[in-house]
């Protein structure tokens, strides 16, 4: 009896600890690619975005992997700071929901800009590391 109690109290603490093993690579992940958009580490990026990714910015623009990456190196834009709050993060299986509100400093076609943002994310976890799926983000009412 106390080896099936045993068994069980293990096969039921494994999945927790697996999922917060995610959620720490997942959260690694994110800060790694806010410093690479800040760096411009066009490296680190291809890395970390999805062949397939849509990145929609708060005012519509929606741009694929290659965009992201080219108008990050031509300077189109530029992310000065990116300061997020601390994510709310749900995993299922290999997908993870992001929600998080960003302070972003960017420079958009040479005007330098501020923008507090909801943000939304969606990872994969795709050979070995998670990857950027999807990214859209709202502007947030500005408190007077």
């Amino acid at each position: 009896m106390k080896l099936i109690l045993t068994i069980l109290f293990v096969s039921l603490l494994v999945p927790a600890f697996a999922q917060q093993a995610d959620k720490e690579a997942l959260n690694l992940s994110m800060m790694v690619f806010d410093r690479a958009l800040e760096k411009r580490d066009t490296i680190s990026l291809k890395r970390l975005l999805s062949n397939e990714v849509t990145y929609g910015h708060s005012n519509g623009w929606v741009e694929n992997k290659k965009e992201v990456i080219a108008d990050l190196y031509n300077g189109i834009i530029g992310y000065d700071r990116i300061v997020t709050s601390q994510p709310e993060i749900k995993i299922a299986g290999k997908v993870a929901q992001v929600r998080s509100t960003a302070e972003i400093w960017a420079t958009l076609n040479g005007e330098k800009g501020y923008y507090k943002l909801k943000v939304l994310q969606v990872w994969l976890w795709e050979n070995g590391h998670w990857t950027l799926f999807a990214r859209q983000s709202a502007p947030m009412k500005m408190e007077s």
